[in-house]
């Protein structure tokens, strides 16, 4: 049995379907607010509403469980309160009950470039979990990612947004010559659930992310291309472009512009070109091959 937390966002949407459909039995760890009306469609799917601020709670929903697939995070709509909250002090209590369960696997994804000492909130938060996770005695695997894209994310839909919100210019943090890697979320999720049973990654950390180095502008200029916009970049130095997006979302009242986004683009993020094919044997999807649903909603 695998519990999942953060099964609603981005990428759990993506991995349960999955994991269902490759024979695994998902347990997803729901928030008690979603239990009024929820509906469970999938087979192989069952859902336990708990807070992962209660341990009572955590610790039921652990029963029968082998495997932990922590997504539960605020990095895509809280800023760093929230991220204390969800991502420090809620994995820390899900690695306690984890312990005293006797959970056999925890997989904690993260992001390339984290550390304890990273200037970037995100990924400060992220190395200080990471070495939770490696000292909680636990057997772990840490898979740190590149920027992961597709339908319904906030990573390339937000700049989408954006460009749209401004008329003539791009407002872009940086210089936008950093190099970035992005993997698309089919390539991502694939990825998680090879890992599941292979013992290769047990007490690992192992960096992957698209198959080309692209630089920020290309990237952008892909995105205006899809999505059918044409803007004038200008660059901001990144404290500047902090106080922007605060005021954006204040304007725009969209949670999905915080000032995480300006983390994952104004600077560089690449591992090795042909790690997803290395550890897994998948020929990952190229980043213009794979925006096309940027299209649905030109302007």
């Amino acid at each position: 049995m695998i519990l999942i937390t953060g099964a609603k966002g981005f990428v759990g949407q993506s991995l349960v379907p999955l994991l269902i459909e490759r024979g695994y039995k998902v347990r997803c760890l729901m928030q008690p607010e979603y239990e009024n009306g929820y509906q469970n469609n999938l087979t192989n799917k069952e859902s336990v509403f708990a807070s992962i601020h209660d341990p009572s709670g955590l610790r039921k929903a652990l029963i029968g469980v082998d495997t932990i697939i922590h997504l539960a995070s605020a990095q895509c709509n809280g800023g760093w309160d929230e991220l204390m909250e969800v991502d420090y002090k809620g994995t820390r209590e899900l690695l306690s009950a984890a312990n005293e369960m006797g959970i056999g696997r925890f997989i904690y994804p993260s992001h390339l470039g984290s550390g304890r000492t990273s200037a970037y909130p995100i990924l400060k938060t992220k190395g200080v979990i990471e070495e939770f996770v490696r000292k909680s005695g636990i057997p772990y695997t840490i898979i740190r990612s590149a920027a992961i894209f597709g339908a319904g994310d906030q990573f390339t839909n937000t700049l989408a947004l954006l460009m749209k919100s401004i008329p003539w210019v791009f407002l872009r943090p940086g210089s936008g010559k950093s190099i970035r890697q992005p993997i698309w979320i089919g390539d991502y999720t694939d990825c998680v659930s090879r890992l599941i049973s292979d013992n290769r990654f047990a007490n690992e950390t192992i960096d992957i992310g698209g198959p080309e180095f692209i630089t920020v502008d290309r990237m952008l200029t892909s995105i205006m291309s899809i999505a059918g916009i044409r803007r004038l970049f200008v660059s901001v130095p990144v404290v500047q472009m902090r106080w922007i997006v605060f005021v954006l979302r204040r304007l725009l009242g969209s949670s999905s512009i915080t000032s995480n986004w300006i983390d994952y683009i104004s600077r560089d993020c690449n591992c090795e070109i042909n790690s997803v094919q290395r550890y897994f044997g998948i020929r990952p999807s190229q980043f213009e091959q794979a925006i096309s649903y940027l299209g649905n909603n030109q302007k």
